[in-house]
């Protein structure tokens, strides 16, 4: 039996599952998952909790229905089999984590397709993320920068949970974010001739515009300096800009859909000690982008970016890999977040644009990634889900008002707000409703 060690949420409280120990007797979990084998049916789960400095105390809480009187931050809820947090089935009376459920009964889970295409793993990780702070200024691998850097990084002996780890994995992570509320990013460069105006525009930065030419290879020679500019360079050049950005502010407030708004924010959260935090640059580089509701951006390998507040939904391949380069007291490589960056810059494409929150009926947000797809699901009492049998796995997440979720000749399963489903392989399934809900469903493409 594999070593498994995190925690997870169940209830209102974290449990460990400590490395080479399994909290029921082995011929429970047998029984139980020879059960499930024998009747494929939709399940349970719990998810395990992040609570990142940059999380918000309200959404997740909220939607989990459990208190949080210390005001903890709640930042990320994982829905998936990767290592780092991974999800429990639960089979009646018996928990078993979700990577051993696949591992014994990966035909039932995945089926042949899935088994095939990504060897019975679940190759996506769902995520509910809240942000209350902006993350990090980051960038994710593409599959080979990935496998190359986790190979060197253990030919180093750096320990898998080493902080000044780059890579945690051997996989890629493009990703999808849906916006649950209005929702605030920083995503890919400007269009070149925005960057010159930009440049332009803020006194402070125009220094920066003399050896600036609107072409890619300006733009990375640009970014690259400012990444690698000393210490007083970079103070000697935003103290300023700060110092008049509070002076307009005092007058009269910046909004959430000006840069200078997040400017100061992050000023107020990452600069320390005297000196000023470089990721303040890519602020000003990067789009500020404002996704409503039911809204989206998918994010491929390279991508520049920053989730500045907001909560969403997140999918992503399976791996938790990060590359960055500000905003955050992480560990940075600037060195290598520059060898993996793209500067292809451009206006950022927004799925869904305009979506009406409310809207009725079953919208895809269609993306490039081979690992995932995801279905936004609007029911009602009239209306319930009809979903056919599907290749591979689907995992769901409802948002808004209790659900059944049953399939035939099965028992049904009632899931409350904040309530997590596997429907494994094969199943024809129904998703009803006593009233309007909101639920989530990913699963893999058609190949």
């Amino acid at each position: 039996m594999p070593d498994i060690q995190s925690g997870y949420h169940s209830g209102t409280r974290m449990t460990q599952i400590p490395k080479g120990y399994f909290p029921m007797k082995q011929s429970a979990h047998e029984t139980a998952v020879a059960d499930f084998i024998r009747r494929p049916r939709p399940l349970a789960l719990s998810g395990g909790v992040r609570s990142y400095a940059w999380g918000d105390p309200d959404y997740i809480p909220a939607l989990l229905g459990i208190p949080n009187p210390d005001r903890r931050p709640y930042a990320e809820l994982w829905i998936g089999t990767h290592a780092g947090l991974p999800s429990v089935a639960h089979l009646g009376a018996v928990d078993v984590p979700f990577p051993m459920l696949l591992q014994d009964a990966a035909d039932a889970v995945s089926g042949p397709e899935g088994i095939e295409r990504f060897g019975g793993e679940l190759p996506f990780l769902l995520k509910v993320l809240s942000a209350a702070q902006p993350l990090s200024i980051q960038a994710h691998p593409d599959k080979q920068q990935a496998e190359t850097g986790f190979a060197r990084e253990n030919r180093l002996g750096i320990p898998p949970d080493a902080s000044n780890r780059n890579y945690c994995d051997d996989n890629h992570k493009p990703e999808l974010i849906v916006a649950l509320t209005d929702f605030y990013a920083v995503r890919g460069f400007r269009p070149l001739d925005e960057i010159d105006s930009v440049l332009a525009a803020v006194p402070e930065l125009r220094g920066l515009a003399v050896a600036y030419r609107p072409t890619s290879e300006s733009l990375r020679e640009l970014y690259s300096r400012v990444m690698r500019m000393e210490r007083k360079q970079v103070d000697a050049i935003l103290t300023p800009l700060l110092l008049r950005l509070r002076a307009e502010a005092a007058r009269q407030a910046f909004s959430r859909d000006q840069t200078e708004y997040w400017v100061l924010g992050a000023d107020a959260l990452f600069s320390h000690d005297g000196h000023r935090d470089r990721g303040l640059f890519s602020l000003w580089l990067l789009n500020l982008v404002h996704l409503r509701p039911g809204e989206a951006m998918y994010l491929p390998a390279g991508e520049l970016h920053s989730y500045l507040w907001g909560a969403g939904i997140e999918i992503m391949a399976n791996s938790d890999n990060v590359l960055r380069g500000g905003l955050t007291p992480k560990h940075k490589d600037v060195d290598e977040l520059l060898r993996i960056l793209t500067f292809d810059a451009s206006v950022p494409d927004i799925l869904e644009k305009g979506l009406q929150p409310e809207a009725a009926g079953v919208v895809i947000y269609e993306t490039p990634s081979p690992e995932f797809v995801l279905a936004r699901l609007r029911i009602d009492a009239e209306r319930p889900y009809i979903g056919a049998a599907s290749q591979g796995p689907k995992l769901g997440v409802v948002i808004r008002s209790p659900v059944v979720v049953s399939a035939p000749g099965l028992a049904d399963l009632e899931l409350a707000d904040g309530g997590l489903f596997l429907i494994p392989h094969g199943l024809d399934y129904r998703i009803a409703c006593p009233a309007q809900a909101l639920v989530f469903l990913a699963g893999i493409p058609t190949a």
